[in-house]
């Protein structure tokens, strides 16, 4: 595994062995997004997507614990048929969401919707003043060993990065 040096606002997150980086679209960095790739995981190996994304977390001095428990409802609210649920990591609680489905891309030249099957695990952890999503899809519904497995994995080797001074000053 490859630890990610922490940049500001970044975390450190350990990432898997052949994990290969892929384009940031401007889209997804305005919405948070930090890192994006594929590798492979799993008996039999499967190749997974890997997203990790870093949003602010509004004045909330609760504890961790709390928070993960606070977030169940909303993202329940924006995922029902999504498994919701908080989980204790080594490096904290976490909100893990396991969803199966499609996901909708429009092939590249193309105005046709082409239909993926993929399954998903969420996993956001809260950090103090900041949450750390990690989120890890397969494109079948098979794969929900390997996919739920690596999102845990890599949501609990998640630490804090060194704060910017910015961030220090507040």
């Amino acid at each position: 595994m490859t630890p990610v040096a922490s940049r500001s606002r970044m975390p450190e997150i350990a990432l898997p062995e052949g994990f290969e980086a892929m384009p940031m679209p401007p889209e997804a960095a305005e919405q948070g997004a930090r890192i994006l790739g594929r590798f492979t995981a799993g008996d039999p190996p499967v190749s997974l997507a890997l997203a990790v994304g870093v949003a602010p977390l509004t004045a909330m001095p609760l504890p961790a614990v709390a928070i993960a428990s606070s977030l169940v409802v909303p993202y329940r609210r924006r995922h029902p048929a999504a498994q919701v649920g908080v989980v204790m990591l080594a490096n904290g609680p976490a909100l893990v969401a396991l969803h199966a489905g499609a996901y909708r891309r429009p092939p590249e030249g193309t105005r046709e919707e082409l239909l993926l099957p993929r399954i998903k695990a969420e996993v956001q952890v809260p950090d103090g003043n900041r949450m750390v999503v990690v989120s890890v899809a397969a494109a079948g519904q098979d794969d929900w060993p390997a996919v739920i497995a690596e999102a845990t994995r890599l949501a609990g080797s998640v630490e804090k990065g060194r704060s910017t001074r910015a961030e220090r000053d507040r």
